[in-house]
C-alpha cells in the first residue's frame, strides 16, 4: 500500500490500528446517521496526544472569530509559525498522503487534498460561555479553487464531563435527527461537509475558566467532481440555521453581522 500502512510500517502519529480494516470503517462511515461520519477514539499515540494538548493550549491565537450572534468567545490559530513542534508535525501529517489516503477510502471520495493555508481551520478554542451555532460550512475555497468535502475535528479536552456542554451536534437540514458527539480527549471525528450537513455546539459552554474547549480542525477538498448536496452557489461564507426552536439573539453583534446572518439564512448566497 502507498499510504504508509505497509506491513511493518507504523505511523509516528496515529496508533497502530487506527485505520485497521478500512472497508469496515468505510461501511460505518457511509451508514452513520444523520449523515456520513465516523468517530475514532484514542487516535494518536498517547505521548503525541499529550504533547499536542500542552502545545495547543499554550499557542497564542491570531484570529478572534466572534460576532456574538452565531459564535462567541472563539479564537483560532492558523499561523504555522506559532505552532509548537508536535502540533506542526501533526497538522503536517493531517495534510499528508499518509492520512489522506485512508480518508479517501473511508469517505469514498477520491482525489482529496488538504489546505496548507488552513482557512477556517487550525487550532480552535472556545471559552466558557461561548458557543458555535448550527451551520453549514463555506462550500468553495477561492484560493484553492476547490470544493470543500470533508471536515475532521481532533479534540484535546481532558476529563470532559456532560455538564460542561460542548458536544458536537450533527443534523440534516430538516433536523429530523440530531447526533451528539462528546468532545473527548484524543478523539478524531470525520464527517461529510456540504450544504445539507448542519453541525455546531450551540449551547453555551460551562468549561473551566482556565481550560477552554480545544480542538484542531482540518478541511479537505476535491476538484472536478459532482457535489450533489450543493444547495448554495460557490459560497465562501458560513450559513447558520437555528437548531429546533432555538432563538438567535439579533440584539447583539454589529449591524453588518446581523445583515450577513439574515441574508445567508434565507438565500442561496
Amino acid at each position: 500500500m502507498a499510504d504508509g500502512r505497509e506491513s511493518g510500517t507504523q505511523s509516528r502519529f496515529a496508533r497502530a490500528d487506527a485505520f485497521a480494516e478500512p472497508a469496515t470503517l468505510a461501511r460505518s462511515y457511509r451508514d452513520a446517521a444523520p449523515f456520513p461520519h465516523l468517530v475514532i477514539d484514542d487516535f494518536l499515540r498517547p505521548e503525541m496526544a499529550d504533547r499536542v494538548h500542552d502545545e495547543a493550549r499554550a499557542t497564542l491565537a491570531n484570529i478572534e472569530a466572534n460576532n456574538e450572534i452565531t459564535q462567541s468567545l472563539k479564537s483560532s490559530c492558523i499561523d504555522w509559525r506559532r505552532f509548537g513542534a508536535a502540533t506542526y508535525d501533526l497538522i503536517s501529517y493531517f495534510n499528508s498522503a499518509e492520512f489522506i489516503g485512508p480518508l479517501e477510502e473511508i469517505s469514498g471520495i477520491p482525489g482529496l487534498f488538504g489546505d496548507p493555508f488552513l482557512e477556517g481551520g487550525g487550532i480552535h478554542q472556545v471559552r466558557t460561555g461561548g458557543f458555535l451555532k448550527m451551520h453549514t460550512d463555506f462550500n468553495w475555497n477561492a484560493k484553492l479553487r476547490a470544493d470543500r468535502r470533508i471536515n475532521i475535528l481532533f479534540y484535546l479536552n481532558r476529563d470532559w464531563r456532560p455538564e460542561q456542554k460542548g458536544e458536537l451536534c450533527l443534523a440534516p437540514l430538516d433536523q429530523a435527527e440530531v447526533a451528539r458527539i462528546a468532545p473527548q480527549y484524543n478523539r478524531l471525528v470525520i464527517f461529510n461537509t456540504n450544504d445539507k450537513t448542519l453541525h455546531g455546539h450551540p449551547e453555551p459552554l460551562a468549561f473551566p475558566e482556565d481550560y477552554p474547549r480545544t480542538s484542531i480542525a482540518m478541511y479537505y477538498y476535491s476538484t472536478g467532481l459532482d457535489v450533489p448536496e450543493r444547495w448554495r452557489r460557490k459560497a465562501t461564507t458560513t450559513r447558520y440555521v437555528p437548531l429546533g426552536d432555538e432563538k438567535i439573539d439579533l440584539s447583539r453583534g454589529s449591524i453588518r453581522a446581523r445583515i450577513g446572518y439574515l441574508m445567508r439564512r434565507f438565500t442561496r448566497l
